[in-house]
């Protein structure tokens, strides 16, 4: 499983956030998701093709994607999440749940009603030549908005976040894209559901910018939930939610 990618973009006075993550050999796909206001608006995944299944090359994995969150990022800058009212809106091939053939061979993304949108091409501040990396071109649209250096957060492994389960995982925090590491940041960790926000963990990142993250996640009984680890540090916070899966 290959770390993903955790990227704010403002468009107008909203901050979209767009998280993008490889669900592994066992979940063949990458997936996608976009928040606004600390909700899910909707999201996108992607199956490998056959030759990456089953152990393939590690780096066309990753190329996939790039794709998939470089497409995000122009979608978002495009508008194409704004209603004609100024409002927020849901891209009819955003909704969630669906899994398209990166081959092209046929869509499964459920639709729900919504404003018909053109198919979107990135702008020619979006697309990347073979010798640019995410970094860089993340970095071209931060710089557009005049923001801070941003911090992106990584786990080892790869969190899944399910109902009744321990947690234990590993988090760096790092200023992209410098990759320098952001020590003494306070790293903290709620879950979001019908009832009120519980508190599961707190703690501080270390020298190397990593903080070892233990906690059994409460358990879901209805309901949607996520859980929202939140870094906060003098060179500035980001947050990142994960939806909580429920325990088989």
């Amino acid at each position: 499983m290959i770390t993903g990618y955790n990227t704010d973009v403002k468009h107008k006075d909203r901050v979209f956030h767009i998280q993008t993550e490889d669900r592994g050999d066992q979940n063949p796909y990458v997936e996608s998701f976009v928040y606004v206001g600390g909700e899910i608006l909707g999201g996108k995944r992607t199956a490998y093709p056959e030759s990456l299944r089953n152990g393939g090359d590690e780096r066309a994995v990753r190329e996939l994607m790039e794709h998939q969150h470089r497409d995000l990022i122009a979608s978002v800058r495009e508008g194409s999440f704004e209603g004609a009212d100024g409002s927020v809106r849901v891209p009819d091939d955003m909704v969630l749940g669906g899994i398209t053939s990166p081959a092209g061979a046929g869509s499964e993304v459920r639709e729900r009603p919504a404003q018909r949108v053109s198919p979107r091409r990135p702008s020619d501040s979006a697309r990347i030549s073979g010798d640019r990396s995410l970094d860089q071109v993340i970095l071209d649209y931060l710089a557009s908005e005049g923001s801070p250096e941003q911090i992106d957060l990584t786990f080892s492994p790869a969190p899944e976040f399910v109902s009744g389960k321990r947690i234990n995982v590993r988090l760096r925090a790092e200023l992209a894209p410098s990759r320098r590491p952001v020590a003494g940041a306070s790293v903290q960790i709620r879950v979001l559901s019908s009832e009120k926000p519980v508190p599961v963990f707190a703690g501080m990142t270390g020298p190397d910018g990593s903080c070892e993250v233990t906690f059994l996640m409460p358990t879901i009984p209805t309901g949607t939930a996520a859980a929202v680890v939140r870094l906060t540090s003098a060179a500035g916070s980001t947050e990142i939610q994960y939806p909580v899966r429920r325990g088989v």
